[in-house]
């Protein structure tokens, strides 16, 4: 449950002090607009404000025209956002201090959110990371008429300066100096003649202008089209992570990611830590590959083993440079078997996985007769182990990587049969790496004696 701050009693002053909008006043949009009013009215009649009113808030309840979008600067107090009186949401917001933190991560400096209806919706698949809560329009305790939206930011670390950008909220005109949100004269006039025509019960006329309006406003936007989710700040930011973050890093492969994959800059930074984090693990998961294999050098006493948190399984051993088989943890139940009793050489028995202090290790069971100055050499599978930025990452071939991150964006658009290509083919890439890196190694020992290939068997005399 969200605790919610106390309102504060001083709120952040009104805008109005500096002008926020300009173009047309009602004076200048009056002459133009009062021919279609009732067939045409004077000016000066009050039913063209009231009809101008109207359209503008059924074209706000549609989409964000041109010049119906708001930047402000916010200033948060108690970890609350109180907007201006005539902003109607927040679409995008950044710390003004490129340094600000949010659960203690520059990470979570920016976020977006969706708009599907008249009032704010917070999309958590696009907010993951950095959410707000909306806690609808609130009254001034100190002047009743300023209504304002206000959100809560429980994840700020400590109040600071909030650039936002969202849509204007509506606000109707009252006098002759009062600016038009929506300036588009042609658009007004075929909403105005749209609301005629529903209340004279001329359904399919009605409709008609009204859709024509809305068709108008649509291109204007179009011709006007900006960047309103700041999606090249965000590029910015992951440009510099390249040169920030060393090379193979998940902070690097993650800019990669998101300056290659439309999908991949549409997501926060928390979101695509996620999925890339799930790409690597579903490539670890699918076998054994060049980048997933280490080597463990370690002092041993005998007893049990328990292996780094990053091993999921020994693949060889040898204890003091002499090789010792591993054998599984049914070893001693087998029927035909050494059973408990078993007096066998040196060898490694699986014990399975077990959690210690909260993580998951493979134990292992190690026969042998050691001595303090016994050496343990082993050859493991790395299991997967989530990433943080500034963490190396296991799989390095980025190609696979970038393909297993397409699947997986094609997966969430139910594209199941390309997804499939595109994990197929990442697979591909990693199976034909390992074998390129196996070819030049030879797997069986070269055993030849002096002078063999002369007839002269054992070793040369002088």
């Amino acid at each position: 449950m969200t605790t919610i701050p106390d309102t504060p009693d001083a709120w952040p002053p009104p805008p109005e002090m500096v002008p926020l909008v300009g173009g047309l006043q009602f004076k200048d949009a009056a002459p133009m607009i009062c021919g279609v009013v009732d067939n045409g009215v004077c000016q000066d009649d009050p039913r063209v404000l009231v009809r101008l009113n109207e359209a503008t808030k059924i074209i706000l309840d549609s989409l964000i025209p041109v010049g119906g979008m708001q930047i402000c600067a916010i200033q948060t107090i108690n970890k609350l956002l109180i907007l201006p009186p005539t902003m109607e949401n927040i679409i995008e917001m950044h710390g003004a201090d490129p340094n600000s933190t949010v659960y203690g991560s520059k990470d979570t400096n920016q976020a977006w959110y969706e708009i599907v209806s008249n009032s704010a919706y917070l999309d958590p698949e696009q907010a993951y990371d950095n959410p707000l809560v909306d806690l609808g329009l609130n009254g001034n305790p100190q002047d009743p008429e300023d209504v304002r939206r206000i959100y809560l930011y429980p994840g700020l670390d400590k109040d600071t300066i909030l650039v936002c950008t969202g849509a204007k909220r509506y606000v109707p005109l009252t006098n002759d100096e009062d600016y038009l949100i929506v300036q588009n004269i042609e658009a007004l006039k075929c909403i105005i003649l749209s609301i005629e025509r529903y209340e004279n019960n001329a359904i399919a006329e009605g409709q008609a202008y009204r859709q024509e309006g809305l068709n108008m406003l649509q291109s204007e936007v179009k011709k006007h089209l900006l960047d309103p989710r700041n999606y090249m700040v965000r590029r910015d930011g992951y440009y510099s992570d390249l040169k920030t973050f060393p090379l193979g890093t998940l902070g690097y492969v993650r800019a990669q990611i998101a300056l290659d994959i439309p999908e991949g800059l549409h997501l926060s930074r928390h979101n695509l830590n996620w999925a890339i984090n799930q790409a690597e693990r579903r490539l670890m998961e699918r076998g054994i590959w060049k980048d997933t294999i280490t080597t463990i050098q370690a002092s041993v006493v005998g007893g049990f083993v328990y292996f780094p948190i990053a091993v999921e399984a020994v693949l060889a051993i040898n204890l003091n440079g002499r090789p010792i088989p591993i054998r599984s943890q049914f070893f001693e139940y087998l029927e035909n078997g050494p059973g408990f009793g078993c007096n066998c050489d040196s060898m490694l028995v699986d014990q399975g996985t077990e959690i210690v202090a909260g993580s998951k290790r493979r134990k292992y069971k190690l026969v042998a007769t050691c001595n303090e100055n016994s050496c343990l050499n082993a050859v493991c599978k790395l299991r997967w182990v989530a990433k943080e930025p500034n963490d190396q990452m296991v799989i390095r071939n980025y190609e696979a990587i970038r393909l297993m991150m397409t699947a997986k964006f094609m997966e969430e658009k139910q594209d199941f049969q390309n997804a499939q290509q595109n994990m197929a083919s990442a697979l591909d890439i990693l199976d034909k790496e390992l074998r390129q890196y196996l070819g030049g190694i030879r797997h069986t020992v070269h055993v030849q004696t002096y002078g063999f290939g002369l007839g002269d068997v054992g070793r040369r005399t002088l």
